[in-house]
């Protein structure tokens, strides 16, 4: 029982919080990468902002939309195969 605890303690937490670590850091650079469909949409909204305060033309917001449009397209169909 000692023995248990013991691995527990010095090995088991460390592993475990090393783990989660290393999760939470692969979900952000997966945002930062555009793979996930929450990143994609929070970029396009960025889009439509920067569009909106004119800091944008609409010839570019277009093509980097379409880009954008076809990656989220990419990512739905990827989940879907899994």
């Amino acid at each position: 029982m000692i023995v248990k605890f013991l691995y527990d303690v010095l090995l088991g937490v460390p592993l475990t919080l090393g783990k989660e670590i290393l999760e939470k850091i692969r979900d952000e650079v997966d945002k930062e990468r555009l793979i996930t469909e929450e990143s994609i949409k929070e970029k396009l909204q960025q889009l439509q902002l920067l569009l909106q305060d004119g800091e944008m033309d609409e010839q570019e917001y277009e093509e980097l939309e379409t880009a954008l449009i076809e990656r989220l397209r990419a990512v739905r169909e990827y989940q879907r195969r899994e």
